[in-house]
């Protein structure tokens, strides 16, 4: 495993598979991340905060960009929706801070809200894995925690801040956003920010304005961490990102014309997402109790303006939930276990009449890792999740009353880890993951019911992966057979179980350190169908298919003030697409960074990224294709930023 004061691991690195049941440390200049290891499913991506600043990310595409399994498409941030191995989001469980992300706003647009900035790590597993990865992990889950104030206090300080300014040249932009943290007390510390960001529309690589892609966000920010004792933590967190533009119908899609009238065309919105959670910690002295609480509640709203169809409409998912878990160790054996449960309501509001969806979700899982002898580490596990679903009547549907459907399901796991030495080791896996009834897409909540036959989704995930790490660098492999039954879809106006996903593929990856320089390499490949036929933009909400993608990253640490880096990504052509569909063209998109601390001993760092440099005119192929009439990708940005600490 790499170590040292001045490298920072790549989120390709999955080397934690060398310490499967040990929290691995991995050192670098700005902060100390710990990962769990997992002898199933290990993070395939790991993003950390110090990675976000030095790309200086504003979106989903900058957090993913130096992931080859992670794909996201829709141009700019407010559409942009996150693919693994060709899922989409919303086949996998996705949280913030443990507080789960459901619903769908609009299959034309994206549905993750998030502030780049207040992340301090981001952890993507991909496919169906432990039972611990939440309910309906389909396709695998992304997890997304915010910063903690004690990890930003220097030590002996009583207080600190933190003021950030970046300047956007594709958009004539800036993004400015100031952060406070202190100690309250020996046992209370808080932390407190607030962000504007002012961005005009963006140019794509031939030089063309992407038309309503401008916008203006805020975002503000608060915790407070209270350490009870010794042993019990207390912490509370509260979010509230907005968005205000004018956007096209569809955001997704550029402008285009119906039997002679706008088909696409631009409308006056609104949205934002409150996230308010709550965490208790007890790690006791007994090896029996350490208990990891979670309650939350989310908000996430969209209000459109005078829609010259069908006027002013709103629609918000509110969700509240919670995860209370224990781990108990004995010797070999490692325990996790717990409940899980979520409560949906889905509104949408447009004209005289209002439509609801009302979804339950309660869930019990036990996971075991058990260390077999020096050389073998095993780990088994399962899920029972009950899923209820009220749907008000709709428009056009001919029942006397709204549909009530109920399901349930197990998700088991089973893997085992072989060290064939201590520096190389086996990984075999299987998962299933059940997904019942949940509340549906927000903008299809007038018309759109489900069948009364509808039925769970399963996920079926067989993986082999083979590591080995050695001086300096490590060299990895990953392949998988992934299947996922009764998927659910949209015939015209009813949700019902349109067939089977298959998605097959593999991840090589390597990375290594030669003195000052350390430079990563990752090739994935996954080839999702339904029914045989390749996904593609038609299949929203399900996914889309990408051709291979390989990913590149070098990093030169000149000084210990001054460091450089380059993160290169290739996409083949994807010529096996559906019938009567144009391939998907390929590209090779070059991304530089540079960032100097300046005054030695003080907190300044002056950072200069580029993005796309050679100006590459280029549909990212998770984006609608030219079929669709899909958006190009923002061209060349060069962006200047200024972080000050005090």
């Amino acid at each position: 495993m790499f170590q040292g004061s001045s490298f920072k691991i790549s989120p390709l690195n999955i080397a934690v598979c060398t310490a499967l049941f040990s929290h691995v440390a991995i050192a670098n200049t700005d902060e100390t991340v710990v990962v769990t290891g997992n002898p199933l499913q290990a993070a395939d991506v790991t993003i950390d905060a110090s990675q976000l600043e030095k790309s200086q990310a504003s979106d989903l595409n900058d957090i993913f960009r130096t992931s080859s399994e992670v794909s996201v498409g829709g141009g700019t941030d407010y559409s942009q929706k996150v693919y693994v191995r060709g899922l989409e989001d919303t086949m996998l469980n996705v949280t913030i801070d443990g507080a789960v992300q459901a619903g769908s706003l609009f299959h034309h647009q994206g549905s993750l809200f998030i502030e780049p900035e207040l992340l301090e790590q981001v952890d993507v597993s991909a496919g169906a894995g432990r039972a611990t990865d939440g309910a309906g992990a389909l396709g695998g889950a992304i997890k997304m925690k915010t910063k903690d104030p004690r990890k930003l206090l220097e030590a002996g300080d009583q207080f600190g801040g933190r003021v950030k300014t970046t300047y956007s040249d594709n958009t004539d932009g800036f993004k400015t956003s100031a952060t406070g943290y202190g100690a309250l007390s020996d046992k209370v510390t808080v932390l407190a920010s607030l962000g504007y960001t002012d961005q005009d529309d963006y140019e794509d690589g031939n030089g063309d304005t992407a038309e309503y892609t401008g916008f203006r966000n805020k975002f503000g920010f608060a915790k407070i961490v209270g350490e009870l004792t010794d042993s019990q933590t207390l912490t509370f967190s509260y979010e509230r990102k907005e968005d205000d533009a004018t956007r096209y119908s569809r955001p997704h899609m550029g402008y285009f014309e119906r039997r002679g009238n706008p088909g696409n065309y631009p409308l006056a919105q609104s949205t934002y997402r409150d996230t308010a959670t709550l965490n208790y910690l007890l790690a006791s002295d007994s090896h029996w109790l350490n208990l990891d609480t979670t309650f939350y509640y989310t908000d996430l709203k969209l209000e459109r303006f005078d829609d010259p169809r069908f006027g002013t409409y709103i629609g918000n998912t509110e969700s509240i939930g919670g995860d209370i878990r224990n781990t108990s160790t004995l010797d070999k054996l490692t325990l996790i276990y717990g409940i899980d449960f979520r409560k949906d309501e889905s509104t949408f509001s447009g004209g005289n009449q209002t439509f609801v969806d009302k979804g339950d979700q309660t869930g019990a899982y036990l996971q075991g890792d058990y260390k077999a002898t020096q050389s073998l580490l095993l780990s088994a596990g399962a899920r029972y999740d009950r899923y209820a679903l009220d749907e008000d009547l709709r428009d056009g549907d001919s029942r006397t009353e709204g549909s009530d459907i109920s399901d349930s399901g197990f998700s088991p796991n089973v893997a085992a880890t072989y060290f064939i030495t201590e520096d190389v080791n086996v990984i075999l896996g299987y998962a299933e993951a059940f997904r019942g009834p949940q509340v549906s897409e927000l903008w299809l909540l007038d018309y759109v019911y489900s069948a009364n036959d509808r039925k769970g989704e399963k996920a079926k995930n067989t993986e082999l992966t083979i590591n080995w790490n050695f001086n300096n660098g490590y060299l990895s492999a990953t392949a998988f057979d992934s299947k996922i039954e009764d998927v659910i879809g949209r015939d015209s106006s009813v949700y019902e179980n349109i067939g089977t996903v298959d998605n097959q593929g593999f991840t090589v990856s390597a990375g290594y350190q030669l003195e000052s320089v350390a430079a990563t390499i990752s090739y994935s490949r996954a080839e999702p169908e339904l029914n045989g036929v390749p996904l593609n933009d038609g299949n929203m909400n399900i996914g889309t298919a990408t051709g291979d993608t390989l990913v590149t990253t070098v990093n030169y640490f000149a000084t210990d003030d001054l460091e450089f880096g380059w993160t290169g990504r290739f996409v083949d052509r994807l010529t096996d697409v559906p019938d009567g569909t144009d391939e998907k063209s390929g590209y090779g998109v070059h991304d530089l960074y540079a960032q100097w601390m300046p005054i030695s001993g003080e907190d300044l760092a002056l950072t200069a990224s580029v993005k796309n440099v050679f100006d590459k005119a280029y549909r990212d192929q998770a984006s609608l294709s030219e079929d669709y009439n899909g958006p190009f990708e923002q061209g060349r940005n060069i962006k200047l930023g200024v972080n000050w600490g005090f």
